[in-house]
């Protein structure tokens, strides 16, 4: 026997599941929210947080990003700030020479489109970036870039809509997903079935697997990322700094390729400790951290900001990004009568996409629509 009947069911919290919460809760929806592994357990707790305009080319990403960017300032400004949400800035360097008209390129391209962007004259190289190599070539500085502790914006979401009455469930796992005429019934482990008018799923890298024995095939695959973390110390890095190099490599889809791709992440915390990234790798299911992986990774970070050379990296860890094949995010209905929706395929902008992902859920569930939602619907895979 189903327990009482939801308007919907959210299945993850990690940060798309918590915006999407958050904006069904202020659409008026009766929600229960579902985790299997706690709160935030997932991808979310294996992320470096970064909000980026900088490494999205002009098109559908940069535009959802703007957008997504506006719902984080609105959900900070009725919430507070709690999760250290900081409008830091992010750099874009390169040591080639010849990539200098390129970066270029990608500056002017944003600051023709309004987002503050500027191609930084060689004098102000390290008034903006003092942690940058001596010989870096050229500099793009993008001011309005941020970073968020991912947990931390997970956890605050979930204390706003706890004390608004929105139901958590943790620790009980999805077992089963029944279309009825009317909505959905869910069979859970360990707690009573559960029906609702409508499911979604912010499962992530696990989304295909929950939807199999529907029959549906959604093509979003693992791609494993490492990030190493480096000791406290007194070399200040202010901005995430990237190498140009980044942007290519996020663009670049190959499930073929097993070996792992890397360039030069480094970005300090609130906490003190420098994040070192970034790896990209099609490895299936795998969590385990690799040293190789690591090697390559400082390797790339020494180079661009050689000050790291003299500090000790005290941990590494792991994740998943969700990765669809074209680049984009699904988010929509994937069954016939709109009664169970998928918000993922987000890749490494999870957090820089969740809060307008989590407004287009609510737009499509209440009816509104979004102007967004065509091309990221699921219908593009499911033939």
């Amino acid at each position: 026997m189903a327990s009482a009947g939801y308007d919907a069911v959210v299945i993850g919290t990690g940060i798309i599941g918590s915006f999407t919460a958050l904006h069904l809760a202020d659409a008026g929806f009766k929600l229960l929210v579902v985790d299997r592994n706690g709160l935030a357990a997932g991808t979310s707790r294996a992320s470096d947080g970064n909000l980026l305009i900088s490494d999205k080319s002009p098109g559908l990403l940069f535009d959802m990003t703007l957008e997504s960017f506006r719902h984080w300032d609105a959900m900070i400004a009725a919430l507070g700030n709690h999760c250290e949400y900081d409008k830091k800035g992010a750099t874009l360097a390169t040591l080639d020479p010849k990539q200098a008209d390129a970066l270029r390129e990608q500056v002017e391209s944003h600051a023709e489109l309004g987002v503050r962007a500027e191609f930084l004259k060689p004098q102000d190289f390290h008034r903006v970036e003092p942690a940058l190599h001596p010989k870096v070539a050229a500099v793009g500085w993008w001011p309005a870039d941020r970073q968020v502790q991912p947990m931390l914006a997970c956890y605050q979401i979930a204390r706003h809509l706890r004390a608004r009455g929105v139901e958590y469930r943790f620790y009980d796992e999805l077992l089963g997903i029944e279309p009825q005429a009317g909505g959905v019934s869910l069979r859970f482990a360990s707690a009573p079935d559960v029906a609702c008018e409508r499911l979604v799923l912010c499962t992530g890298v696990w989304t295909p697997s929950l939807l199999k024995p529907l029959g549906i095939d959604l093509p979003v695959l693992p791609r494993k990322g490492q990030i190493c973390v480096v000791e406290r110390s007194e070399l200040v890095v202010k901005t995430k700094i990237a190498d140009f190099a980044y942007n290519a490599l996020v663009e670049k889809i190959d499930p073929d390729e097993p070996g792992p791709q890397t360039a030069a992440i480094v970005e300090s915390t609130q906490s003190g400790t420098i994040l070192c990234g970034s790896s990209r790798q099609f490895v299936g299911i795998d969590l385990s951290v690799d040293m190789g992986v690591l090697q390559l990774i400082m390797r790339d970070c020494v180079r661009l900001v050689p000050g790291l050379a003299e500090l000790r990296a005290i941990r590494g860890y792991a994740g998943l990004r969700p990765c669809t094949p074209d680049g984009v995010p699904v988010i929509g209905p994937v069954d016939e009568r709109d009664r169970i929706y998928v918000a993922t395929g987000h890749e490494g902008a999870g957090h820089g996409l969740a809060a307008a992902t989590g407004a287009m859920i609510a737009a499509l569930l209440t009816g509104k629509g979004s102007p967004f939602a065509g091309p990221w619907h699921p219908k593009r895979f499911l033939r």
